[in-house]
């Protein structure tokens, strides 16, 4: 897979105008977007049929966690707008993450059911104080996508820093998308475990989520291409 298809940019904007400017100025740079519930909420489905108008690929994170039915429900009308992925929370528990994958099956377009492990937000500190979750963090988040993997679901959402380990006991074939990528040096903002592109591919990553080093740049354009290089470099 080419670097340019390995890296999903992530359209965390409050309205269609501000996403659809981005993604034109990208042009064909760019074939996979991340849709949000901020974005989603603001402009209903209408967002995903204009990306789609452009050719691009559509993951919508939407990390659904609700009792199975209402969860299965959900994510067969989303399965309807012909996205490519969409993301569940793995804290759900094997019953909703079956349900979801249950209500996909059959389907005339099935899109990727991805987990969410640990945000990356979070660290030791808070999984441990604020959430009682006694394992450390990277334990945990491998036992989340163990639990995923074991109910059906193509991959995972986590922090770069658990991807060898995830691989390890999941299988190679077992995708693991990354965000809170960051180039070296650049601000981590609100996130706690950051990793930059290189490191990211070189630890297995399949898909690298990134947002504000690319949607903040005065230069969208050579910032994408300065991460698909790094991924480039690092793949060979």
């Amino acid at each position: 897979m080419e670097a340019t298809q390995r890296l999903i940019v992530a359209l965390d904007f409050d309205d269609a105008s501000s996403a659809l400017a981005l993604t034109d100025r990208l042009g064909d740079l760019a074939l996979r977007y991340k849709v949000g519930y901020r974005l989603l909420t603001a402009t209903g489905f209408a967002i995903l049929n204009e990306l789609r108008a452009r050719g691009k690929w559509v993951f919508c994170d939407l990390k659904l966690h609700d009792i199975p039915a209402t969860v299965a429900g959900a994510v067969k009308t989303i399965a309807h707008q012909n996205i490519g992925a969409v993301t569940l929370h793995a804290l759900g528990g094997s019953a909703m993450l079956r349900a979801a994958v249950e209500a996909v099956q059959g389907l005339a377009h099935r899109p990727l059911l991805w987990a969410v492990t640990v945000l990356t937000s979070l660290d030791e500190t808070a999984l441990r104080d604020e959430l009682m979750v006694t394992l450390p963090l990277s334990d945990y988040a491998v036992h989340l996508a163990r639990l995923a993997r074991f109910c059906g679901c193509d991959g995972v959402i986590a922090s770069g820093h658990e991807i060898e380990r995830i691989k390890e006991s999941c299988g190679d074939d077992f995708q693991v998308i990354v965000p809170a990528v960051r180039l070296a040096g650049a601000d981590a903002h609100d996130q706690r475990r950051v990793i930059t592109p290189a490191e990211a591919i070189r630890r297995g990553a399949d898909f690298l989520v990134v947002g504000r080093a690319i949607t903040q740049s005065e230069n969208p354009r050579d910032a994408f291409l300065q991460i698909a290089e790094a991924i480039e470099r690092a793949s060979v």
